[in-house]
């Protein structure tokens, strides 16, 4: 029995079969997955907010994810969305790709020493402070950022700042310019505004060499269909990507084989299969499939990472401070606000995925020490039981819990450090 089959008693194989799991059905609060999740935990003796990530989940989604892959394009994983090097080791070895995309200069130089073969892409612009401590701070590895790094680039008063530092480093900077493709987050907004900038670069190959163009769609479904349907937004965006290449390989027809043309993330990753102008595709977030990735495109992805904590304290009813009246008239006969659970923490951006029913309690307030969850009578929660969140993203929450623990075949297996503020 192969090792993800063996797992499936535990970790359902697809989304349908946790939505077939029906809450009616089982005894205890929990489903068999979750169930599962929290025995893992039990047994490992692991009593206090975590972040875990479910590998074999993880494993299927990486295979989904290549799949999405047009065959004349490269994934490149979105670092800050896997922002774990031990997680990042392991996405990279699943999808057959050594390129990423960094957000943060302590990251960048972390990444650059752990991985010194990878091929890396900044995903915004840095301050041009933060790219002259990149290179004051390296320190000792093989990684050439001369080679493998390329800085992003928006305005003329970037790249003059870039050009500056590359001067006074004495070395050179590849720089790829970000373009506005429909999103209106800068970026440079018209072909023509481009074709000024590459014609200064002509002038400065000593220093910087241009490296390609990154044009990211994140607002491409986002708008209401009655406003702008998906298609449309996504044919206006890539019908702009491929005005700036155009002006690109013109400027730079020797270059143009080798250019990078940077594109999608986890959203849209799915549109650029055919007739994109992408031979650089960006995605991290389906890999672990947090809970604002719930859409259509992504249907087939797996949820695998979730934020736990225990019980401190369990009651019947729903009691405020104050008169008992009050409670009576806010709370009284609601079977949803029938049981109160005071758990280890809160206040995380994130939604209960289990038991289901758990609600929040506004009234009550926010608190990160020991926040309040209400939930119905049914499938009870106990002191010592485990709650299941569902992050909004995957980004924050892998950075700011510890140890993120790694489930596999029922058992906690490893426990991974995310990157450091160094």
């Amino acid at each position: 029995m192969s090792r993800d089959r063996s797992i499936t008693s535990v970790v359902p194989s697809s989304p349908d079969a946790i939505r077939d799991s029906s809450p009616a059905t089982h005894a205890g609060p929990h489903d068999s997955y979750f169930s599962g999740l929290q025995n893992a935990l039990s047994q490992a003796g692991i009593a206090s907010p975590s972040v875990v990530i479910d590998r074999a989940r993880l494993r299927r989604n990486a295979m989904r994810l290549k799949a999405l892959i047009a065959s004349n394009a490269q994934l490149r994983l979105v670092e800050k969305s896997l922002p774990v090097p031990a997680l990042l080791d392991e996405a990279m070895k699943l999808t057959d790709t050594s390129a990423l995309m960094v957000f943060h200069e302590p990251q960048l130089r972390q990444v650059a020493q752990r991985f010194p073969d990878s091929d890396l892409l900044m995903g915004k612009p840095m301050p041009v402070l933060a790219a002259r401590h990149f290179y004051q701070h390296l320190g000792k590895t093989s990684f050439d950022p001369a080679r493998q790094l390329q800085w992003l680039i928006d305005t003329p008063a970037r790249l003059q700042e870039y050009l500056e530092l590359a001067r006074g480093l004495g070395t050179k900077l590849r720089v790829n310019v970000e373009i506005d493709v429909g999103l209106h987050r800068g970026g440079v907004t018209d072909p023509a505004a481009l074709r000024i900038m590459l014609e200064r670069l002509h002038g400065t190959s000593e220093h910087l060499e241009f490296a390609g163009l990154m044009g990211y769609d994140a607002h491409v479904g986002k708008l209401p269909g009655l406003v702008e349907s998906r298609e449309t937004s996504f044919g206006k965006a890539v019908d702009a990507y491929r005005s700036f290449q155009a002006v690109a390989r013109a400027e730079f027809p020797e270059l143009a084989p080798t250019l990078c043309w940077n594109g999608a993330g986890s959203p849209t990753v799915a549109l650029h299969r055919h007739n994109s102008p992408l031979n650089d595709v960006s995605a991290g977030s389906a890999l672990l499939k947090p809970l604002e990735f719930d859409i259509d495109l992504l249907a087939e992805f797996e949820p695998a990472v979730f934020i736990t904590t225990p019980v401190l304290k369990a009651q019947d009813g729903t009691r405020l401070p104050g008169p008992a009246w009050l409670s009576k008239l806010l709370f009284g006969g609601r079977a949803q606000r029938a049981r109160s659970y005071f758990i280890y923490g809160g206040g995380w951006p994130a939604q209960p995925a289990s038991p289901v029913g758990l609600l929040p309690n506004k009234q009550f307030g926010l608190s990160f020490n020991q926040s309040i969850l209400n939930g119905p009578r049914e499938h009870a929660l106990a002191v010592n039981d485990t709650v299941f969140f569902r992050p909004y993203q995957s980004e924050g929450t892998l950075l700011h819990y510890g140890p993120v623990r790694v489930i596999e075949d029922g058992r906690v297996v490893d426990e991974w450090l995310p990157f450091g503020e160094i």
